[in-house]
């Protein structure tokens, strides 16, 4: 039976003009507008262990929350669940029933491994979990994280994963040893993404509004595009062994001898930097 107790509160400020600030709760009286400052209310960590077989992949499906993937000195798949919602002050009875009967979380096998997070019956949009995931160090199926509110944090320098996916409604995404197919979108934010090796698929990296950072090894052999409609792209220690088309906001290139996948980097608003390491 899971425990989720309330924990913790922290208060979060917010501007009286941010009107789309999640740590603020507009009240409309007559023709003035009072922005409320929100409180986190934390529940009690929820942890699972989910057996991993060879060649398994991992799907993380989060409403709302931070995901955090990393490797370490496991066997299995553990998974850390940390519920929390968003009240007014005076609504800590309002989050303790919210988070105890309200989110469901879960962790199962179903083919893949399945871990995700889910607000019963439409429950309070503020409220939801963060979730952080430990995978073997020999993990070598395909991850995917399905995000629709909060930041992805991926690490998995050293495996030998056969490819990454994140499809992202808002926030940013920072996702470090990729090798395989890459997939990484978002709406809105930020995206950061470095490749241990270039694949043999075709990928792409975008976001809506947020600039791309791409880092990847010297040896590569495929073929790239690179196209912001508002910023540059930015190159950086590029080898001249790399045959490029185009400048500004819109570059294509071709590495080795193009055998390899097309990767396309696309966002409608921000620089695209590629740093070759």
């Amino acid at each position: 039976m899971m425990n989720r107790s309330l924990r913790i509160a922290c208060f979060l400020g917010c501007a009286v003009f941010a009107a789309a600030t999640a740590g603020c709760a507009l009240t409309i009286d007559d023709n003035s507008i009072t922005a409320e400052t929100l409180v986190r209310y934390e529940g009690t960590d929820e942890r699972a262990r989910v057996e991993y077989l060879p060649t398994q992949s991992v799907r993380i499906v989060s409403e709302n929350g931070d995901v955090e993937v990393r490797t370490g000195d496991v066997s299995a798949v553990e998974v850390t669940f940390s519920p929390f919602t968003m009240r007014k002050k005076d609504e800590g009875a309002i989050a303790v029933q919210e988070i105890e009967d309200d989110l469901e979380l879960s962790a199962i096998t179903s083919g893949d491994v399945v871990i995700s997070t889910r607000r019963i019956g439409g429950g309070w949009g503020g409220l939801g979990a963060d979730i952080q995931v430990v995978l073997p160090a020999e993990f070598d199926g395909g991850l995917r994280v399905e995000q629709d509110n909060g930041g992805v944090d991926i690490n998995l320098d050293g495996t030998p994963s056969r490819g990454t996916t994140v499809v992202s409604d808002n926030g940013s995404i920072d996702v470090i040893g990729a090798r395989g197919a890459i997939d990484v979108a978002t709406d809105n934010g930020h995206v950061f993404v470095d490749l241990d090796a270039w694949s043999a698929s075709d990928g792409a990296i975008k976001s809506g509004n947020g600039a791309i950072e791409l880092s990847v090894p010297a040896g590569v052999d495929g073929m790239m595009t690179a196209h912001t409609l508002n910023g540059d792209v930015v190159e950086e220690g590029i080898p001249s062994t790399w045959a490029t088309a185009g400048e500004g906001s819109a570059t294509s290139y071709t590495m080795g001898d193009g055998d390899g996948g097309l990767l396309e980097l696309f966002t409608e608003n921000g620089d695209i930097t590629i740093t070759v390491k």
